[in-house]
């Protein structure tokens, strides 16, 4: 039986071997492996799991309870996927509507405006993007122009 998909072995098969660190490799991230299935959903809307952090990814499981929404808004640092887990509702993205459901995967730009909104079930969904720059709440420095 052929199980050649063609390519090179895929990037991440070391992630699923019992060494979490290869051979030959250097310093490498922590690996994580959570079943997201055994996640209590069940609360209020919200981030109910998020990947350890030290690596170059933000992944987030957000849960939004039966109609509950996350209102309109951009980011301007990286793109974002999304991931439906279960459940359905609405993401806006630029004002166009586009269906969320199991298996149905969106990509968000950076610089998009966007909106989402749970069904009548609730709706649960990875955020998935790269890490950027923490949010910092300041003032801003004065630019000599500014008056």
């Amino acid at each position: 039986m052929n199980t050649d998909l063609g390519g090179d072995p895929p990037c991440w098969a070391h992630l699923v071997d019992d060494d979490p660190t290869p051979s030959g490799s250097g310093d490498v991230g922590q690996v994580v492996a959570i079943d997201l299935g055994a996640t209590d959903t069940r609360g209020r809307s919200g981030v109910v799991w998020s990947l350890p952090h030290g690596g170059d990814l933000d992944v987030n499981l957000v849960h939004l309870r039966p109609n509950d929404s996350i209102g309109a808004h951009v980011n301007n640092e990286v793109d974002v996927v999304i991931a439906v887990f279960a459940g359905r509702g609405q993401v806006s993205i630029n004002g166009a509507s586009h269906d969320l459901r199991s298996e149905v995967l969106v990509v968000v730009p950076k610089g998009a405006r966007r909106e989402i909104r749970a069904g009548a079930d609730g709706i649960t969904y990875l955020s998935i993007h790269r890490q950027r720059q923490a949010l910092v709440i300041g003032i801003r420095p004065k630019q000599s122009d500014d008056r």
